[in-house]
């Protein structure tokens, strides 16, 4: 397997963990009062736990990545997260997409980009 397919996964599997968990919070802060029973909602919520395995599977490949990688170099793509965040969350919870977070992300690409040459 190509070393840039651990980053591939890595982005892709904490982009998914983060959404799985945004999903489980979700339900927990509309079941629960807070403290004890908010607590009780995220240990046994479905959402949040799928989403922090697969964002721990993120982490492992993350973890191969930096084994065939400088860090300065493979750091900044760590950042492409940041774009799949911004359409996953607009897609599936139909959050804002502003022009200056399209501003951002043709910045953060920009960088990648900038940063893959060296």
């Amino acid at each position: 397997m190509s070393p840039f397919m651990f980053v591939a996964f890595s982005t892709i599997f904490g982009i998914s963990g983060q959404l799985l968990l945004k999903n489980g919070m979700n339900g927990v802060s509309k079941a629960s009062q807070g403290g004890t029973s908010m607590m009780r909602g995220i240990i046994f919520s479905p959402w949040v736990i799928g989403g922090l395995g697969i964002y721990g599977l993120g982490v492992l490949f993350w973890l191969m990545a930096l084994s065939h990688f400088e860090l300065s170099y493979i750091y900044p793509f760590a950042s492409l997260s940041y774009i799949g965040i911004i359409v996953g969350s607009y897609l599936i919870f139909k959050e804002k997409l502003t022009v200056m977070r399209l501003v951002g992300v043709a910045v953060i690409i920009a960088g990648v980009l900038i940063t893959s040459q060296s």
